[in-house]
């Protein structure tokens, strides 16, 4: 695709506005789009065209990237009379990273095919840290050859990009990684609470726990900011329930039984329910400790980051 391309980038939030900053660091021209006419503003700094609508942003890119929250946004984005189907010239790529379900993906894949273009679903792991210093890490599905053109677009903002097979299959990844992400970090907090109120110092059993056999990335990255009571958001809670709930749905349609991730999704349910829907996903915590009369503390630490 050459080392300079014009991309287009739709949707600015706490994801796509650090992946389309990165990007236009590492000197691609920018054309972005979203429903916040700051967020694309704040983008006239770094020379990005303002495009009026997906469909006029997609006229003028030579790739089409989209950072969105849920399968209706994606596909009014790609598939609605003003979205980028309507716009895309012949040979545009089109890369969303959004975590949709992968029935969504395949849908939009089919439309653009029906077009002439090629369509990639490419989640990402990480959060905004990682979007900032192009750490993150691409799960992709879909064509190869399309895969193969946008790579080096990808290693702007990746550490580590995956081509996990056809269209819809970087979103199964995404949800499968998902369900165990928040699932680590639910039991983790079950079992924090339940050390605390026995008797345990909060952040000595973080120091030890954190050497021992039951950590995981999620409990060394997000128990410091539970201790210090920082659910500043990097992936909400509102965030894993939707993503939960799409992985339940993704079962029921595969016939498969997923009695834990249903029990998860409805915790996380619980905790949105109870006021934590904008905060951390780490906040599921506050259920177990209400539960328990207790709360966990411990040090300072840094604010909350973005998902596994």
């Amino acid at each position: 695709m050459g080392d300079r391309r014009r991309i287009g980038f739709v949707g600015l939030g706490v994801m796509g506005s650090r992946m389309a900053g990165t990007l236009a660091r590492a000197g691609h021209a920018l054309t972005v789009f979203d429903v916040d006419r700051a967020r694309m503003k704040a983008f006239e700094a770094v020379g990005a065209v303002l495009a009026e609508s997906p469909r006029d942003l997609a006229g003028k890119s030579e790739m089409v990237c989209s950072s969105l929250p849920t399968p209706t946004t994606v596909r009014s984005v790609y598939l609605g009379p003003d979205g980028v189907l309507e716009g895309a010239r012949p040979g545009t790529i089109l890369v969303d990273m959004s975590t949709v379900d992968p029935e969504t993906s395949r849908e939009v894949s089919r439309a653009a095919a029906g077009r002439g273009f090629q369509y990639l679903d490419a989640p990402v792991s990480g959060g905004f840290r990682e979007a900032e210093s192009g750490s993150l890490v691409f799960i992709v599905g879909g064509e190869q050859s399309a895969f193969d053109e946008v790579r080096e677009v990808l290693a702007a903002l990746g550490s580590t990009i995956h081509h996990a097979g056809p269209s819809g299959a970087g979103n199964i990844v995404k949800l499968v990684n998902n369900v165990m992400s928040m699932g680590n970090v639910l039991i983790a907090a079950e079992a924090f609470v339940l050390g605390v109120k026995a008797g345990m110092d909060g952040q000595t059993l973080f120091e030890i726990l954190r050497t021992s056999a039951g950590r995981s990335y999620h409990f060394e990255r997000r128990f410091p900011n539970i201790l210090a009571r920082n659910f500043a958001p990097g992936f909400t809670v509102d965030l894993a329930r939707k993503d939960l709930g799409l992985a339940v749905e993704m079962a029921k349609m595969h016939e498969v039984p997923v009695p834990a991730t249903s029990l998860i999704h409805q915790l996380y349910n619980a905790s949105s329910t109870l006021g934590d829907g904008p905060s951390d996903f780490a906040a599921i915590v506050k259920v177990f400790e209400g539960w328990a009369k207790t709360q966990v503390t411990g040090r300072p630490a840094l604010e909350g980051d973005g998902p596994a």
